[in-house]
Formats: structure tokens, sequence, C-alpha cells
């Protein structure tokens, strides 16, 4: 792996050797992956084999399940989780048809439609409690995918890679990565003799706490990458930081831009923005009309963008320095516009 930190792959004779990471204990997880015909050498006789190419799973993420509609093989995928939240057109159809199942909602397993199903594999992501002993009790082989660690954007793209691995698509993801991971350095390129870098802030306050990005997460880099010095790009932290509205003030307010991810199916404005709380009228960004919004619900940020670092980054290039990138039209994010809403 080039970029990803969470996963390290092996070609050997038997196979294909993964070492994955668990975020919340000091272990790793192996897997070898062998088409149905190899043979299984002592030395990884204690290892969870995986037959490849899986014909069945269930993906309890979108960044499982995008990829394998983006290369055909939506055949594949029996259940997906929180279908209610899902804005793909061809998964909805899918979810409509029956040819999906809708199998956790709430953070709850329908155990006994899992079971049904049959999978060859459940794929899912790891947290601190989450749902592993429910996976476990199905008796179902799991495979553990926790892309949304890495804090690099190349790392997390890089995960598709396994997708090729677990399908058979070796070329096909391949070149997808490659075509990703040199469309992005060729943009970071654009910003390297930039010196005047714009100032930014992110997120909003919830419950008397504003939870921004740590200074060496997935969006501190964008932010970096696209010329533009993030007001806590000191801070270690790789997942979000909790802040009082007190700090946020005295070390932000001032910042050239604000970033807001905000998930709706209705219009969002300035006036929406200041009625959710008074104190955002006084940050600059606010006066000068300088908050870049995303729409998570619209442009499905959360279902393609991290197979699309180089749009998201590209986005923020055209609104920080717009000269070097004066054609571009933003996918994910774009200014929030001063009338009264933005679609």
């Amino acid at each position: 792996m080039r970029h990803a930190q969470m996963i390290k792959a092996e070609q050997v004779e038997a196979g294909i050797l993964l070492e994955i990471h668990a975020p919340y204990a000091n272990d790793v997880t192996s897997y070898l992956l062998q088409d149905s015909n190899a043979e299984i050498p002592d030395e990884y006789a204690e290892i969870q084999r995986i037959i490849t190419p899986v014909n069945g799973l269930i993906a309890l993420s979108s960044t499982q399940w995008a990829p394998l509609l983006k290369i055909g093989k939506q055949q594949i995928i029996l259940g997906i989780s929180e279908a209610d939240f899902v804005y793909d057109s061809v998964m909805k159809e899918l979810l409509a048809k029956g040819s999906v199942e809708d199998v956790m909602k709430n953070g709850q397993l329908d155990f006994e439609k899992t079971i049904s199903l049959q999978p060859e594999l459940i794929l899912y992501s790891p947290g601190p409690e989450g749902s592993l002993d429910q996976l476990k009790r199905t008796g179902i082989q799991l495979f553990m995918w926790p892309d949304y660690f890495e804090d690099s954007p190349l790392g997390r793209a890089e995960w598709l890679r396994v997708i090729g691995w677990l399908t058979g698509e070796e070329e096909t993801t391949e070149n997808w990565f490659n075509r990703i991971e040199s469309e992005y350095f060729e943009l970071k390129s654009l910003i390297k003799d930039t010196v005047q870098r714009v100032t930014i802030m992110s997120d909003k306050a919830f419950n008397e706490q504003w939870y921004v990005p740590g200074g060496k997460s997935y969006l501190a880099t964008i932010f970096k990458d696209a010329g533009a010095d993030y007001i806590w790009k000191e801070n270690s932290a790789t997942g979000s930081v909790a802040l009082d509205i007190e700090t946020i003030i005295s070390q932000a307010s001032e910042a050239d831009f604000w970033r807001i991810a905000h998930f709706t199916d209705a219009s969002y404005s300035y006036e929406d923005l200041k009625k959710e709380n008074e104190i955002y009228a006084g940050f600059k960004s606010f006066q000068n009309r300088k908050i870049i919004f995303c729409n998570t619900y619209k442009t499905a940020y959360f279902e393609t963008s991290q197979f699309q670092p180089q749009v998201v980054l590209a986005d923020f290039i055209a609104i920080f320095h717009p000269h070097l990138l004066p054609d571009h039209k933003p996918v994910y994010h774009q200014l929030l516009k001063q009338e009264t809403h933005v679609e």
C-alpha cells in the first residue's frame, strides 16, 4: 500500500496476505485471500482464509458498497446498513427491487435477515463499542474495514484496491486508483508556489461543544494541500477535537474561510446559520460571505468523496485560489450564496 496506514498487503505464493490494524486495540487481524483451488501452507494455517472472488457480501458502510457499484459489481451486494440515508440512485433502485436488503438500522443488526441472505463475507467498520458482538453471533466471516481512520486522502482512497482483490477486479481498481493519485498530485502541485495562504476554520457548535478536525486529520490534510492554513494545524490529533465556544471565538473568529458540512434536503442560508447561533454572525468569514458549504445529502459526500479526493481538493483550490482553477465547477463544496438559499 502506497498511502494507507491501517493495512499492509503482500503478494505471497499462496495468495494475498493482508494485515489490518484494529483502531481501538493494539493488535492486527490477518487474512489470506486465495482462489478456491489454492492450497493453504502450514505457515498460514491459523490465518483467516477468504476465497476470492467473493460472490456475495454485506457492506455495512457506503465506502464499501459505493466502489462496488462503480466497478459494476452490484450483483454481489446482498445487504447494507442505514438505507434511509442512501442518496445513490442505483443503490436506491436495488433496495426498492429487493435485490439489496437493509440489515442494520440505528446500529441494530437484523439478525434473522442477515443470516437468511447467506453472505460469504460481512465488511464492517470497527468502533469503540459498535455492533461487533452482534456480527460475531451470525457465524458469518467478518472482514474489518477501518478506512475512515486513515488521515491521508489518498490513504482512504487506496482502500478501493482491496475491493479489487476481493472481487477479482484488480486491474480495474489499480487503474482507477492510479488515476486518482496522479490527478491529486497534479492539483497539489498547482499551489506549491503560492505565497499568500488563506486561513480556515471548520464545523459548528453542538451541545455547547465545537468538534473540529484534528491538525493531522484527513480534512486538515486537504486544507493544507489546497493552499490554506488550518487554524488548528499544530494540533496532533487525527480525529475530532472538542473545544469550547470561547476557544473557538478567541482563536478562529478571524479566519478567512469557514467550512461547514450539513445534511439537509432543504435550502440553507446565512440567515439559517444565524438563527442557529447568533455568535456565528460575528465571525469574519460570515461577515465577508466566505463560508464554504457542503450539503452532505445532495452531494452524496459520504458515499463518493472518499474515492474522489482529487475532486474535493479541486473544490477547495478553486475557492481559496480561484485564479488557479478558473473553470472548475464545484462538486462537493461551494461558497454559501449571499442570497436566501443554496441548493
